[in-house]
């Protein structure tokens, strides 16, 4: 116990620090090691030191959540204007990344301490001592409710609600008998809180059945011996606080405990004894005590706690889902190879927890663990010129080596239902790097079309390292339409891949959603109408659909391919409709690296 008591609040302000540096994407280390340095800077300001040892209070007061917030906020928004700019390239990219973070480090440090200490003084003690005269004449049982909810609130931001409400309300509410030899407090302790804040057993007992995590079912085993005790401040800070996914059963199941056992109590007639029971009673021993045996408080206590148990275990297996999907992220990245395209993950959509994802996660398990980048092969279909009988165009297509057999990436719908389809752009971006570094060394330099998902066009991220890999080669990017409808960080990447020379291409036209007026409003290099279109391009719809988007693409100065061509009647079509390039089996089907040097020079 002494043991808790000296670090239990120093585990906090780590654990704080580090998730909320994860959510606002500040570097980790930088992060946690300044919110401790704070924090002990704080206590011994406050005079909590001792020359034998440093005792960390056991009261997890405000300081526990304002310093690593605080700290790690001035980190995040002195970092563009304190950092040392060392550039950030090869290697060594953390190491450069440290020695940026070295004035933000103390400037932030200064910063804390100042605003902590201004807070304190001047807003926290003044509103503190003037809410301290306030009475409250509402019903006990009200105010109880009153005193849980904002108990329940300031936990889950990461302060000790008890000692706020009782700083704020007072304890007197608590020594006031309910009933003949039952207080208001010994009631809480046995039917609201059971097993501590946020019916701590209920939640306990969810994450022992349901969480997959490592790390949460550790701490979920090591928080048992001290939940039983009703001591549960270990899972509150290293699951609970600032989890969105627990916020709606952490605040509300201590009310509703605590309305259905107070119905019940005044409808069935029980006796309490004078046994006076301590707040670490364990669960069950403290009915039992208390009503000498009686066997229906006892099965209320269990009632209250099953159903606790049940609500808190639908929130727990959404957590556990959106987490595995995080973990997906990394261990795909690792597969293939591109972790280092993608350390900051900014802008990546590597959480959508959506339904039929959550559903299909063991499917994810299993795909991600079968691909590695030995599986995944880039092959090149051409795009042929048809008016000059000339070939200088292809397409970079995924191939997926599945028992044995080349196939399409038929994986490609999970991954893009759970976010991580910018991973696979960026290996199929460095894959077409290196081939067009090869055939520069033999004086080729065909332009090479790469597909971008629209996830991967939203992400900042993967967009500069896409940039970056590919900058002053011969590419154009083919991107679906409803890329065009993604928000602003789609438009503004749009733009980059514009101003850094690169062509854009419309993949797909006629499927989905396809409007005329993407190709007005946008400054698009290259249309391709779809194979749905040219397998009806002798109708008579079909024919006119098809002349008139390639009439107004040449209006406009944007080049038309033709995809999915087969029969030499389809060919003949197109021609006279004046398309620019056709592509399909019709010429061939997509080939290997070694083939496309070869398939140039057959129309040379």
């Amino acid at each position: 116990m002494r043991i808790i008591n000296r670090f239990s609040s120093l585990v906090a302000v780590f654990s704080i620090a580090y998730f909320f540096s994860i959510r606002i994407k500040v570097m980790q280390i930088i992060a946690v090691m300044l919110a401790m340095i704070s924090f002990v800077t704080i206590l011994i300001i406050n005079g909590d030191y001792s020359k034998e040892y440093l005792m960390f209070p056991y009261g997890f007061d405000i300081e526990t959540l304002f310093i690593p917030i605080v700290s790690t906020l001035f980190l995040k928004y002195l970092y563009p204007i304190f950092k040392l700019k060392i550039p950030i390239v090869d290697i060594n990219h953390y190491i450069y990344k440290t020695f940026n973070y070295l004035f933000v480090f103390i400037i932030s440090y200064i910063a804390t301490i100042v605003v902590y200490l201004l807070s304190k003084y001047i807003v926290v003690d003044i509103l503190v001592k003037s809410l301290s005269y306030i009475h409250f004449d509402i019903p006990n049982i009200m105010l109880l409710a009153i005193r849980d909810l904002f108990s329940q609130i300031f936990w889950f931001f990461g302060i000790h609600g008890e000692h706020i409400v009782n700083a704020l309300m007072g304890k007197d509410i608590l020594f006031i008998n309910m009933m003949p030899n039952i207080t208001y407090g010994e009631f809480n302790r046995m039917f609201v809180l059971i097993g501590g804040a946020g019916v701590g057993l209920g939640l306990l007992i969810a994450l022992l059945i349901y969480a997959k995590d490592n790390s949460i079912k550790t701490i979920s085993k090591l928080s048992i011996p001290f939940v039983i005790f009703n001591i549960n401040d270990l899972l509150i800070y290293a699951v609970v606080v600032l989890n969105k996914f627990f916020i709606l059963p952490f605040i509300f199941l201590p009310i509703f405990n605590l309305f259905v056992a107070y119905i019940f109590i005044h409808l069935i007639p029980i006796e309490f004894s004078s046994y006076y029971l301590t707040w670490t009673t364990p669960p069950f021993i403290d009915t039992y005590l208390k009503t000498n045996g009686n066997i229906y408080v006892v099965f209320l206590q269990l009632c209250l706690l099953l159903i606790d148990v049940f609500i808190y275990s639908y929130f727990v297996r959404k957590f556990t889902h959106t987490t595995l999907l995080s973990k997906h992220f990394d261990e795909f990245a690792k597969n293939l190879d591109v972790c280092s395209e993608l350390n900051s993950k900014k802008g990546v959509n590597a959480f959508v927890a959506r339904v039929e994802i959550i559903d299909a996660y063991k499917k994810l398990d299993e795909i991600i663990e079968s691909i590695n980048k030995n599986d995944l092969f880039v092959y090149y279909q051409p795009k042929v010129d048809i008016k000059n009988n000339k070939c200088y165009k292809f397409e970079a297509l995924i191939r997926y080596k599945h028992d044995g057999k080349l196939t399409g990436p038929i994986f490609l719908d999970v991954i893009e239902k759970a976010g991580l389809a910018p991973i696979i752009d960026i290996w199929v971006v460095k894959q077409v790097k290196q081939d067009i570094l090869k055939l520069k060394k033999e004086n080729y330099n065909p332009q090479i079309s790469v597909n971008l998902h629209p996830d991967t066009i939203k992400s900042k991220d993967a967009m500069s390292k896409i940039i970056e890999l590919l900058k002053d080669e011969n590419i154009m990017f083919e991107i679906i339409e409803r890329s065009f409808v993604n928000g602003n960080s789609a438009e503004d990447n749009l733009k980059l891949i514009k101003e850094n020379g690169f062509k854009i291409s419309i993949d797909d036209f006629g499927t989905g959603y396809s409007s005329l007026e993407t190709i007005i409003k946008h400054s698009i290099d290259e249309l391709k109408l779809d194979k749905s279109l040219i397998d009806i391009i002798d109708t008579k719809r079909g024919y006119s659909v098809c002349k008139h988007t390639v009439e107004i693409c040449h209006e406009l100065e944007c080049k038309v391919v033709a995809e999915g061509v087969e029969e030499e009647s389809q060919l003949k079509i197109i021609k006279q409709m004046n398309v620019d390039f056709v592509q399909g089996y019709y010429f061939s089907k997509a080939l290997e690296f070694e083939e496309v040097k070869r398939f140039i020079q057959k129309f040379e």
